[in-house]
């Protein structure tokens, strides 16, 4: 955006008068929000609206009237120069509701609309209380990991083989040196790295980092292509352990960030304190979709009896696994969560992923989803350890990506290495951290709790 001819002739009048427009000290006393009245104070803030009477200013904390008052013997020839937009600072005692000012300064000047300021300022409303909100429940959530043994621990975010799930798409970059060109990922979760350390013999591990995915779907209203994400993992405990973790995770951090379990999200209100719901798969799909999965193991015979229940997005030569998210999305997740959070338990062994399957019921993964009002947050698994299975699965999953003419990124034989060498059993969860500041903030879009999502970078 170009700059506005008027600001630099006041800028250029700044210089001949000797005044520094970008004066490397601020001597503020006090926050806006820290006044009291009576008491003298220098604050600081961005200035608005201003005239040689008055503006408004406002900091971080909050905003505030401001009168210029010359009869008080001060300087206040920065208003000769003075534009909305402006960071200043003003010398004066709070009276009433008004900070009357007997001199002020230029701390920077502007030269253009602020881009983002009016998103973030006090007086804009939502944005900046999510993001205070998010802030607080990051907080919340390591306190509640500290507190329960976990070691917080990093992992890269630049790899050298990506998720192999054929649904997900990964960034791709390449490093380059004077000898090397490599390809590498921006890590679409930090599973693969975390379940290293559990080889290593860390027990209990929490990361909260970014997450990155590219292709179709990534972009919407629960959707932004970099995210932020939770993950955590116990060596020797099941799904049913994890289970347990995250009902009393997402509980205590709602009750430390809004003094409540109980919220209110899209006009539904959920109550958040354990026990939550638990249902499988099938019992959900025959509850909400009037579709028995035991009864149609077959394609054909799935997709028939979908649209024979009103399922019109269901084609007749739909693959079983497509033909059951088709039934999901349509007829069941929109269900789930309601009144309480439902953990959603037992995934089809084919939606296994990197969890193992049941020993009773090996057509079955020891997997499960969390749903609060219809919003999916998490995905946890009992972790698959046998590496020979592990090694067939991402082939096969690689063999997928081809057939629908994607090139799948390399094998992680590090990872795979690690297998080998043994990770005892355990359980792990991924939950959506942007999520669940919109569960507790009820936003409609995740883009309301993020200070930069995708659109605005």
């Amino acid at each position: 955006m170009p700059i506005h001819p008027d600001r630099l002739r006041r800028l250029d009048d700044m210089a001949r008068r000797g005044i520094d427009p970008y004066p490397p000290r601020c001597r503020r006393t006090r926050r806006i929000s820290a006044l009291k009245e009576g008491e003298p104070a220098i604050i600081a803030g961005k200035l608005n609206a201003p005239t040689a009477e008055s503006g408004v200013l406002f900091d971080g904390s909050g905003s505030v009237e401001v009168s210029f008052d010359p009869n008080l013997g001060g300087d206040l020839s920065a208003l000769l120069f003075a534009e909305s937009g402006d960071w200043i600072e003003a010398e004066g005692t709070l009276k009433g509701d008004r900070f009357t000012a007997r001199a002020c300064w230029v701390l920077a000047k502007s030269l253009g609309p602020p881009p983002d300021f009016d998103r973030f300022s006090v007086g804009s409303g939502r944005r900046r209380k999510n993001l205070e909100i998010r802030a607080r429940t990051l907080t919340a959530v390591r306190r509640f990991f500290e507190n329960r043994g976990f070691l917080e621990v990093e992992t890269p975010l630049l790899v050298t083989a990506a998720g192999q799930e054929p649904h997900l798409i990964p960034f791709e970059t390449e490093y380059r040196d004077t000898s090397h060109r490599l390809r590498r990922y921006l890590t679409t979760s930090p599973e693969y790295a975390m379940k290293r350390l559990l080889a290593a013999g860390f027990e209990r591990i929490y990361q909260v980092c970014k997450s990155f995915r590219d292709g179709d779907g990534e972009r919407g209203p629960q959707h932004n292509p970099e995210f932020t994400i939770l993950e955590w993992y116990r060596a020797f405990a099941s799904y049913e352990d994890i289970a347990q973790d995250t009902e009393q995770m997402v509980s205590a951090v709602a009750q430390d960030v809004l003094g409540t379990a109980r919220i209110r999200y899209r006009d539904q209100p959920v109550d958040l304190a354990p026990p939550w719901e638990r249902v499988t798969v099938r019992d959900a799909v025959r509850r909400h979709a009037r579709i028995d999965l035991a009864a149609h193991p077959d394609a054909p015979s799935l997709c028939r009896n979908a649209r024979e229940n009103g399922f019109s997005t269901v084609a007749p030569d739909d693959a079983w696994d497509v033909a059951f998210f088709k039934i999901f999305l349509d007829g069941v997740e929109p269900c789930l969560g309601r009144g309480r959070p439902t953990l959603l338990m037992d995934f089809p062994a084919s939606m296994a992923a990197l969890a193992r399957r049941r020993a009773d019921t090996p057509d079955l993964a020891e997997r499960f989803e969390v749903y609060i009002a219809g919003v999916e947050l998490a995905n946890a698994f009992s972790e698959l350890n046998d590496p020979r299975e592990q090694r067939a699965r991402f082939l096969a999953e690689q063999a997928v990506r081809r057939a629908h003419g994607g090139t799948p990124p390399p094998l992680d034989d590090r990872f795979l290495g690690a297998m080998e060498a043994g990770i005892p059993p355990a359980g792990g969860i991924a939950l959506g951290v942007d999520r669940l500041v919109m569960l507790l903030t009820d936003a409609e879009d995740i883009r309301e709790v993020m200070a930069f999502p995708f659109d605005e970078i």
